[in-house]
């Protein structure tokens, strides 16, 4: 393992970078933190580059210095672990990996079951999407250009996992679109403009479930390749729901359905 002592170090400076999405987009390369995106981390192997361990932790790591063969492993104290981590606590363990690499061809043959988000702007919700999606069955997302981007920190922190086993579509929309509607995927937006409840829809089949911003919801744009719309029935005093938490009905709905119909 090498130890790493000064901020100017090559490695430190690639962290730095790599918190802001064009040097993401030229590396093709993100930053994780902590035991929980490691371990995910671990289980993609392939995707792991270098990892950086705070010193006062690294006999809990030791056994890294004979297996993962071609990852870096670099130790360095807390103040260059605080420097890189973006948390305001770390927990002495971070990596930095590339990014997962989805075919959409490979999935559209399963009659899969996609989410399309459109101008969702905060992290969190972004990140709690994902992870939702991936618990209930969502077999991959779309995102239009609006939305903020599903590699930075706070969101990969609030997907705990999720980036590396969902896949997530950020470029080529309008083409993933033609390809979807070639395959003959029906395109479903959630609305607060009509009255069709969530209970009440067919969600079998091949299935692309188009989710906006709670503020401003579907585009124009997006509600243009919609064929239905459906809302979710809410208490007459309440405007609108939390786009993740929006998502959670929706997909656990739509995953109830699903599962009951794959048993015949």
């Amino acid at each position: 393992m090498k130890r790493i002592t000064s901020r100017e170090n090559d490695n430190i400076k690639q962290v730095l970078k790599l918190r802001k999405k064009k040097y993401q987009d030229r590396d093709n390369m993100f930053f994780i933190e902590g035991k929980k995106m490691l371990g995910e981390a671990l289980r993609c192997r392939e995707l792991l580059v270098k990892i950086f361990i705070e010193e006062s932790v690294a006999e809990e790591y030791l056994h890294f210095k004979n297996t993962l063969p071609g990852v870096e492993k670099n130790i360095l104290d807390s103040r260059l672990m605080n420097t890189i981590c973006d948390t305001e606590t770390p927990q002495g363990i971070a990596a930095i990996v590339k990014k997962p690499v989805w075919s959409i061809e490979n999935i559209i043959d399963q009659k899969a079951f996609f989410i399309l988000l459109d101008q969702i702007s905060d992290p969190g919700n972004m990140g709690t999407i994902i992870r939702t999606s991936w618990g209930l069955g969502v077999d991959g997302i779309l995102l239009t250009g609006g939305c903020v981007d599903p590699f930075n920190p706070k969101v990969i922190r609030a997907t705990m996992g999720g980036v590396f086993n969902l896949p997530l579509f950020v470029n080529s929309l309008d083409e993933h679109i033609k390809l979807l509607k070639k395959n003959n995927y029906s395109f479903m937006g959630a609305s607060l403009e009509t009255e069709i409840s969530v209970y009440s829809m067919d969600f079998k089949g091949p299935l692309v479930v188009v989710i906006g911003s709670e503020s401003s919801g579907i585009s124009e744009e997006i509600q243009g390749v919609c064929e239905k719309f459906f809302k979710i029935p809410l208490n007459p005093g309440v405007d609108s729901l939390n786009a993740a938490v929006a998502c959670a009905i929706i997909t656990s709905e739509i995953n109830k359905q699903r599962r009951s119909f794959s048993l015949f």
